[in-house]
């Protein structure tokens, strides 16, 4: 049976691929929240991704896994001036260093032929307004992405981005209900101006990203190394 390790799998997007995962894999979840999953092939745990030693510590290294997916990220709206480099420091250790940090931990736990998945951004290919930090490190996991495939060819491991723009996850809500709250505007009337910017007029959903990661993790995908891949309603085609 394979083994996966997903990171920040309790929620949105990484819990759609391991729900999708878990009927015939066995799947690690790396995350600060525990889940309700009941499930024989589920595997927990817990940690704190800004916390490196305890990275390094709890990351099994006795297991041969055949995909990862790089999944855990926080979202920090601001631009330079109104961040502090503390802010910049957080974002960057969770959204960048902790995925460096569990593949060094990993890597004599690859199988050949294993696929790695990072969750990147369209703020890999473009930026916005008010998300320095942010933008910032999905830059990073650009170019990292191809960095790690051309140097991870010579162990038969392949590694991808999949590259979402907004998508209706528990970190999306969150950022309506605040940015509402401290604008006094509607949730549905930003709901409804998120949709107007991305020309299939609507955001995404976890199962829809879901669905590219699965493939990218899978042979399937044999012939794909080094690439970023848009699932953003066609917003980074314009």
């Amino acid at each position: 049976m394979k083994k996966y390790l997903i990171t920040g799998g309790s929620s949105g997007i990484g819990r759609a691929v391991l729900d999708s995962l878990l009927d015939n894999s066995v799947v690690y979840n790396v995350d600060i929240k525990p889940t309700d999953i009941e499930h024989h092939n589920y595997r927990f745990i817990q940690m704190d991704l800004s916390k490196h030693k305890q990275i390094s510590k709890k990351t099994p290294k006795d297991i041969n896994f055949d995909g990862i997916f790089l999944n855990a990220g926080i979202h920090m709206s601001a631009n330079i001036f109104e961040s502090s480099i503390e802010d910049i420091e957080h974002v960057l250790a969770i959204n960048v260093m902790s995925s460096i940090v569990i593949l060094k931990c990993l890597e004599h736990s690859l199988n050949d032929g294993c696929s790695i998945v990072i969750n990147g951004s369209d703020q890999c290919f473009i930026a916005k307004e008010n998300s320095f930090a942010y933008c910032l490190s999905k830059g990073a996991i650009a170019q990292m992405t191809k960095s790690l495939a051309l140097d991870l060819t010579k162990k038969n491991i392949r590694v991808n981005a999949v590259c979402p723009s907004t998508t209706d996850t528990p970190l999306y809500r969150s950022a309506i209900n605040k940015y509402s709250a401290q604008s006094g505007i509607a949730i549905d009337l930003i709901e409804k101006e998120e949709a107007k910017e991305i020309p299939i007029n609507r955001v995404g959903t976890s199962q829809e990203i879901a669905n590219v990661v699965l493939f990218l993790l899978s042979s399937k995908s044999s012939f794909m190394t080094g690439s970023l891949v848009p699932v953003d309603g066609g917003y980074t085609a314009r």
